[in-house]
């Protein structure tokens, strides 16, 4: 069976079966996105408090309260949202039901795999690739999309904005200028798992109401700091969404991650200062591994940062050396057919665990002589 590729190896270090979980702090996990801090205070607090109860006891069906919250802090109703655990749980349950075998589906190159591994391997849709160019920076330059979907006219795209590896993000007015220039007929599927590193006025949640054929995935994992808990949600037309939600079981996301979504998306002051200390670690690391001749820091917008390896070194070779170390850190190949072993992505951590990452990378791509 094959499966989508992600991070995590660290885990191999760790121990997969839990027994030894306490060497998570000795371990750095820049291989995956999630977030270097913790969950607000009040998250935590309400879920020790209530910890034993909460284990044991079923959640409400259908994430009722979680829902409302929602609803309530993204100014859409609460019929056009559906929540799963997880994400990569509503791809799994949307794009079967939207996308059927042959079906084109034009999506970014590079961009979170995924999708590229549901699409393709899955469900075996004609994947048509939109390629975004490394002396752009990897930014989308949306007249050439909006020439590419019509020239395709793909029965649904998929843009993950900003963009995972590359950090890059297409401001809402221009997504809003692509939608009015497609076809109706055309689904837009837009992930949003990291607009918050934006601002989340700058979603597209509330724009569902316009457009019958957007639709937003939001993971609450990487910007919430609730990647263990699963829960993410959509938001869609009031059809799609009646039509998805009747193939997403009760129960979907757990009580601990319900509990934990409610909480969070109330403590909007708490995680602010955080994606803005994000912002201000990430440009202390790039800074820094800046002066190294040997490479290339792409500019980002969120949690992590694209690195391009300009010598004879690889991307296997830097991953396998930090290894040794407990660092872990991610060979991008799996997101693009164009990275060719030469490009990695780092995510932002404490600064603590930054120095350490970039004094190891000074010491493998700048050896002292």
């Amino acid at each position: 069976m094959k499966k989508a590729y992600h991070g995590g190896k660290f885990f191999e270090e760790i121990g997969e079966d839990f027994s030894t979980l306490e060497k998570w702090e000795h371990v750095i996990n820049a291989d995956v996105l999630d977030a270097w801090f913790d969950p607000s205070p009040k998250v935590l607090g309400k879920i020790k408090s209530h910890l034993p109860f909460i284990v044991r006891t079923s959640p409400p069906n259908y994430s009722e309260g979680l829902v409302e919250t929602i609803a309530e802090a993204r100014a859409v109703p609460k019929e056009n949202i559906l929540t799963g655990g997880g994400s990569s749980d509503l791809i799994f349950t949307f794009f079967p039901k939207t996308v059927g075998k042959d079906d084109k589906v034009l999506i970014l190159d590079p961009m979170y795999g995924e999708y590229q591994h549901i699409l393709e391997n899955v469900i075996g849709a004609n994947v048509i690739r939109f390629f975004l160019k490394k002396e752009d920076d990897f930014k989308i330059n949306p007249d050439l999309l909006i020439e590419s979907i019509n020239n395709n006219m793909p029965k649904v795209v998929v843009v993950v904005n900003p963009n995972s590896p590359t950090g890059q993000y297409l401001p809402k007015e221009e997504i809003l200028r692509i939608l009015k220039s497609i076809s109706t007929n055309t689904l837009f599927v837009v992930d949003e798992t990291y607009i918050e590193y934006v601002d989340k006025n700058y979603s597209l949640e509330t724009n569902v109401l316009d457009f019958e054929n957007l639709v937003i995935i939001k993971s609450m994992s990487k910007v919430y700091a609730l990647s263990g808990v699963r829960v993410g949600y959509i938001v869609a037309s009031q059809r799609l969404a009646d039509e998805i939600g009747s193939f997403i079981p009760p129960w979907a996301v757990s009580l601990i991650g319900q509990v934990a979504g409610v909480e969070a998306l109330r403590d909007e002051k708490y995680y602010e200062e955080k994606y803005q200390e994000t912002h201000q670690l990430r440009k202390e690391m790039t800074d820094e591994l800046s002066k190294i001749k040997s490479i290339k820091i792409y500019p980002s917008i969120t949690s992590f940062f694209l690195l391009e390896l300009l010598d004879e070194k690889t991307s296997e070779e830097i991953v396998k050396m930090l290894h040794e170390q407990n660092i872990y850190i991610r060979n991008t190949d799996s997101m693009s057919s164009q990275f060719g072993n030469k490009f990695l992505r780092i995510a932002v951590k404490s600064r603590e665990l930054n120095q350490r990452i970039v004094s190891e990378l000074v010491k493998i791509l700048s050896p002292v002589k």
